[in-house]
């Protein structure tokens, strides 16, 4: 009898056992998918943060300057740029005197070329070259959170010209039209949520640039990326330095977002 009744406490104990284990098994399970989910809120919030020093405002204007390398000469090219609820953006041409009065129109997924004197904008893309080793996106665009999904690819020590930085690694893909590059490994420093490095990759998976975020420094009243050194992979690793300066926070009117009105803003847009 007592054998009897130990068989069956021993196979109860068993029982609850195996169902402990099945129970262990599914909350391992549901743990890393909340893991998962948990990653890409922290990686859209650190990317977010990464955009307040890109574009620190919804409304400013401020002043570009390209400079790089072209038949063993060094080139100025000066632009002039209104941001408008961060994803409106006019660029006017201010130098060379030969392109001054063109004008560069993004609104959403849609951006215009305006050759001054020209009757129609046409139509291009992001990506295409401005010149150097920028693109028109990389002076039209300063925001990354609405054209990328973001994840976490994990974390790691980065020297950028002598300096040290304990970075996150994200890994950005495009899912809008509007987006620059269509794909992103990006380098932001913990802490500061300053971008520091990006390489950027065409759709085929090849490596076309590196940026990397050089100086930062206070804006009416805010911190903010103030020069991106470019690394061209495609044209022998030639180098573009991009800085902004001269900004000023001010809503720009919505007559300056219009296609429509490119040919007749010059005297507004080219000063």
């Amino acid at each position: 009898m007592c054998n009897f009744f130990f068989r069956i406490i021993l196979s109860v104990f068993l029982l609850l056992s195996l169902v402990a284990r099945e129970d262990s098994r599914a909350a391992g399970t549901a743990s890393i998918t909340i893991g998962d989910k948990s990653d890409t809120i922290h990686a859209a919030e650190i990317l977010k943060k990464s955009d307040e020093v890109r574009s620190p405002w919804p409304n400013f204007i401020m002043v570009a300057h390209l400079s790089f390398e072209k038949f063993n000469e060094e080139k100025q090219e000066v632009f002039r740029v209104f941001n408008r609820d961060y994803f409106k953006s006019l660029v006017s041409y201010i130098e060379p005197v030969k392109q001054r009065g063109n004008i560069l129109l993004m609104v959403d997924d849609n951006l215009w070329y305006y050759v001054n004197n020209t009757q129609y904008p046409m139509r291009i893309t992001p990506i295409q070259k401005l010149s150097g080793g920028a693109s028109y996106g990389d002076v039209a665009r300063l925001n990354w959170s609405r054209d990328y999904n973001a994840t976490m690819v994990g974390e790691q020590t980065l020297t950028v010209k002598g300096q040290t930085y304990e970075t996150w690694v994200l890994k950005l893909i495009a899912r809008s039209n509007s987006a620059t590059y269509h794909i992103i490994d990006l380098y932001i420093e913990k802490g500061t949520s300053y971008p520091r490095k990006a390489e950027v990759y065409l759709q085929s998976g090849k490596k076309m640039k590196t940026l990397y975020f050089t100086a930062y420094q206070p804006m009416a009243g805010k911190m903010m990326n103030t020069k991106i050194e470019f690394i061209d992979h495609l044209s022998s690793d030639n180098v573009t330095t991009l800085t902004f300066s001269k900004v000023q926070v001010k809503k720009s009117p919505d007559r300056f977002f219009l296609k429509s009105n490119l040919p007749s803003l010059n005297s507004e847009v080219i000063y």
